[in-house]
């Protein structure tokens, strides 16, 4: 299927080459499509940035709601409607639109991408011909925001261990504080997902996503167990109505000041900031059983920028992507968003973003995401349909480990 629509596609690229070349001479403007509704204030700033030396070429920012993002975009590239330039979902979301071969592989026009680790394009790759089909702009990593004025004034310090996590929620809740502001009610099952992300390395270490990926673990793992067992354990510390609680609802009583901490990635740093200003917050990673120098965290490839075949402004899209693979991309990016760029070598002028960047010393891929959302059922579609369930205790941790191991199993291969 590939084949047939690359070549139907070359033998029109001429004729189109020379179209997109005669419009993007007089048009010179490129339109980006985001799902980053809430990103919207500094994305305007930092391609005002590239305009301003660039002024031949306006970058028209089009947003969407994350909720209905892929399906405009899918339905868009299929009519031939789409953008120049499409924000993308990483790993096996990128895939069926290189597939449908709707986005240019972009290893020869964007140099710029050689200067990036293999971690940080490992979500833009298509998996069948191995080339790069996105510019990736972050790695986030995950863990526990937290308050730090209500950590303060309750005399609470980071915890170092798990039995310190607990006893501060204990703490917390005596004083009449939400100690965690979560829940996963319409459809925000992912949030719930991102707290076995954040939880999850605490247990099972750095090295058990190489074991899952070898075949010498599996989901049904008494480490993934564990780690499942410790996130229902937090349940009494959840906001209250945790069932119909939604994300939205959920950072809301985190950014009010009214939950001292929230399970989260690096992409809420921004947010939060301006959401209110005045919120004094950082970072931690989820601490383990035992005191560590380091825990382990989960960190991915957020997702990418990638040229539409159909563009007819390939040339001027082009000199966006090469922007948004540059160094000057990334300290942007790092100063108005506060996320980890993707491209290594910004300075972190951010006292959170600096948290984060040392997290990632010890980061161990996302595991449901970067190894097991490839194909249906995935391991997040289990997760995130079963995980509430069991935090109310209606389904057992080893019960959801057992259907995530047999979802998976149905597509899964080990790579020994």
């Amino acid at each position: 299927m590939l084949n047939v629509r690359s070549r139907l596609k070359s033998a029109a690229i001429g004729v189109l080459a020379l179209t997109a070349t005669a419009l993007s001479a007089s048009a010179g403007e490129v339109t980006l499509w985001s799902w980053r509704t809430e990103d919207q204030a500094a994305m305007e700033k930092i391609f005002a940035a590239f305009t301003a030396k660039n002024p031949d070429i306006t970058v028209k920012l089009q947003f969407t709601p994350d909720a209905d993002y892929q399906n405009r975009l899918s339905t868009a590239l299929r009519g031939g409607k789409g953008p120049d330039i499409a924000q993308l979902k990483a790993y096996g979301e990128l895939q069926p639109l290189v597939d449908g071969g709707y986005l240019d592989a972009l290893n020869d026009s964007v140099p710029e991408l050689k200067d990036f680790t293999p971690a940080a394009l490992g979500g833009s790759v298509g998996i069948a011909d191995g080339k790069i089909y996105g510019v990736p702009y972050s790695t986030p990593v995950m863990g526990v925001f937290y308050n730090t004025e209500i950590f303060e004034k309750n005399g609470i310090a980071v915890p170092k261990t798990y039995d310190e996590f607990v006893a501060a929620c204990e703490k917390l809740k005596a004083a009449g504080v939400l100690p965690i502001a979560a829940g996963g009610a319409n459809g925000s099952g992912w949030a719930l997902e991102i707290n076995a992300g954040v939880v999850g390395p605490s247990v099972y270490g750095a090295g058990f996503y190489d074991e899952m990926i070898s075949g010498k673990a599996k989901f049904t793992d008494a480490r993934y167990v564990k780690a499942l067992e410790k996130i229902k354990a937090l349940q009494p510390y959840y906001s209250d109505g945790f069932a119909g609680v939604d994300y939205t609802t959920a950072t809301q009583q985190f950014i009010s000041g009214k939950a001292a901490m929230f399970f989260g990635g690096a992409w809420e740093n921004g947010s939060f900031k301006a959401q209110n200003p005045n919120l004094k917050f950082s970072i931690f990673p989820f601490p383990g059983d035992k005191a560590e120098a380091q825990p382990a965290v989960s960190a991915f490839s957020d997702g990418s920028y990638g040229l539409v075949s159909d563009s007819e402004n390939k040339e001027d899209a082009t000199k966006v992507l090469s922007f948004i693979a540059s160094p000057e991309f990334a300290q942007l990016f790092a100063d108005n968003l506060g996320w980890p760029p993707a491209r290594s070598g910004a300075t972190a002028n951010d006292p959170v973003l600096k948290s984060m960047l040392e997290m990632q010393a010890n980061a161990t891929p996302y595991l449901t995401l970067v190894g097991f959302r490839w194909q249906t059922p995935t391991a997040s579609s289990v997760v995130q349909a079963e995980i509430i369930d069991m935090i109310e205790g209606k389904i057992a941790p080893e019960k959801l480990a057992a259907d995530v191991d047999a979802a998976v199993s149905t597509w899964f291969k080990p790579k020994p």
